[in-house]
């Protein structure tokens, strides 16, 4: 038996209120750590960070002093349970705007396009029932319906979704899949004094995006045009296991981004892009769009330079970078989302790379189908 193939047929994208330009946000930070040393060392990484705005689901890092939803305005650290609550009451209106926002760009509704089977993302917050359990009842979705949950996996975390979701599509032609990815990164701030914590202060920001995917004979006969999934090729590198953490500490859940991290990735990338392409079976040249994870400027400076990419190659998540920061697992998706808005031609392939702890990389050939 031939199995269909899997067509992303929309991705809807929310960011929360509070949008922060980055100068803003260094003066926060500045004031925050409340040290001269500190203060010239964030300068320096929002000077290279490539970022213009952010998004928070709290008013702190803005310049609404009075604002009563603030979490850090008090001498106390908020402790886990204060943010994981944070959490709790934001995640879920940001979420099912994405999805509202997913389904109005396929002109349809819950009501029209019954979802058969849900998965949630998120690596920034965790309780239980969770954020699959919230969004069924939300949205009345029904009770019988497939549903699990990608939990703290990082940026990549998107990937791993899609593949589940693949394989869904894949298997059952009536398969209708949502996934949805949201994180609100920005809760888990600390000033700590060292070069990881810094370098998470300056580029991590909160996001959802949810994705609508379907088998490719379902989209033919609906007429959904999108990007068909053409497969997937993974890696995990061990040597750079210390490179990328998510931990949980008492206070927060503490991310270690290490300075290394461009470094490692651009000595494996050329060598990556190879083994997807024998993988999957295409050629570098044959991609027509590229989009690669905004973990920050300096590794898509590192991967632009590395596998030889132009400014449009790289303009999509550039971009993403620069309107949105990095806000872990939907950023990926975001700039997917840039992607599928723009121009694009039938038969055109789209490769995708992202980065997460362990060290792993992600990655997925796409081809534009109308």
């Amino acid at each position: 038996m031939v199995l269909t193939m899997s067509r992303i047929i929309s991705i809807g994208t929310a960011v929360p209120s509070y949008n922060s330009r980055q100068t803003d946000i260094l003066n926060f930070m500045q004031k925050a750590y409340s040290d001269d040393q500190t203060s010239r060392k964030l300068n320096v990484l929002f000077h290279h960070s490539g970022i213009n705005n952010r998004y928070s689901v709290v008013p702190d890092f803005g310049t609404n002093e009075s604002d009563s939803n603030h979490l850090f305005n008090t001498q106390d650290k908020p402790n886990i349970e204060k943010r994981l609550n944070v959490f709790k009451e934001n995640i879920i209106p940001l979420a099912t705007d994405a999805i509202q926002n997913a389904l109005e760009k396929i002109h349809s509704n819950l009501h029209e396009f019954e979802i058969t089977h849900l998965i949630t993302v998120s690596c920034t917050g965790i309780y239980a029932p969770g954020l699959d359990t919230e969004i069924i009842e939300k949205l009345g979705l029904n009770k019988e319906i497939f549903h699990t949950s990608v939990n703290f996996m990082g940026c990549n975390a998107a990937f791993h979704a899609l593949k589940i979701g693949d394989l869904i599509a894949r298997s059952d032609e009536n398969a209708k899949v949502l996934i949805v990815c949201a994180e609100l990164c920005t809760i888990h701030f600390q000033p700590k004094d060292n070069h990881d914590n810094l370098l998470s202060n300056t580029i991590f920001g909160d996001g959802a995006a949810a994705v609508l995917l379907v088998s490719d004979s379902a989209a033919k006969r609906n007429n959904y045009k999108g990007m068909t999934i053409s497969g997937f090729y993974s890696i995990l590198l061990n040597k750079g296991k210390g490179l990328i953490c998510w931990d949980i500490t008492p206070l927060n859940f503490e991310m270690v981004l290490d300075a290394g991290v461009p470094e490692l990735i651009g000595s494996e990338v050329n060598e990556i892009l190879v083994k997807a392409g024998k993988k999957l079976n295409f050629n570098p040249s044959s991609i027509a769009k590229w989009a690669i994870h905004p973990g920050g400027k300096k590794i898509l400076d590192t991967v632009k330079k590395k596998i030889a990419l132009s400014e449009f190659d790289m303009s999509y998540s550039y971009k993403t970078l620069a309107d949105y920061g990095n806000m872990s697992s939907p950023t990926i998706l975001f700039v997917m989302n840039e992607i599928m808005q723009s121009k694009n031609m039938q038969g055109e392939k789209l490769f995708s790379i992202g980065f997460g702890p362990g060290l792993s990389i992600e990655s997925a050939l796409f081809t534009y189908e109308e």
